[in-house]
């Protein structure tokens, strides 16, 4: 019985490990532009008249979210901050779904030409002091 107990101990361990968020590194330059986005959704979700708790409803987040995403709070998922910016109508990467489509085109014909990971060249060590 001793071994299942020890296993589960070090199993929660490492379990409370990985569960532990380091805190993020961000650029100053980053957290401007996440500062940035998110005044920008405020703005427009303001303009079309609709109040946070409305976008957080139709983001499927709490009221909460939709603050800390106009603050441009980091802890935001992408995929949040990128729906909320749909929903209010900002634009992103194109104007439209055909030059998004042709962004889209071109990504892929760049990435199918170029190597599928980046290695760097191994550097031959001097050591003979």
């Amino acid at each position: 019985m001793l071994p299942i107990l020890y296993n589960i101990c070090i199993y929660v361990d490492f379990k409370k490990h990985i569960m532990t968020k380091q805190p993020l590194s961000l650029s100053s330059s980053t957290l401007n532009v996440l500062k940035t986005l998110g005044a920008m959704i405020k703005a427009a979700r303001l303009e079309h008249g609709m109040s946070q708790a409305e976008l957080s409803e139709r983001l499927g987040v709490s009221r909460y979210t939709v603050i800390a995403l106009e603050k441009g709070e980091p802890k935001v998922g992408v995929g949040t901050v990128f729906e909320a910016a749909t929903i209010v109508g900002i634009p992103l990467l194109a104007r439209d779904q055909g030059e998004l489509n042709k962004l889209a085109t071109t990504v892929a014909n760049l990435t199918s030409i170029l190597p599928e990971r980046g290695r760097r060249k191994k550097v031959a060590l001097k050591d003979d002091f």
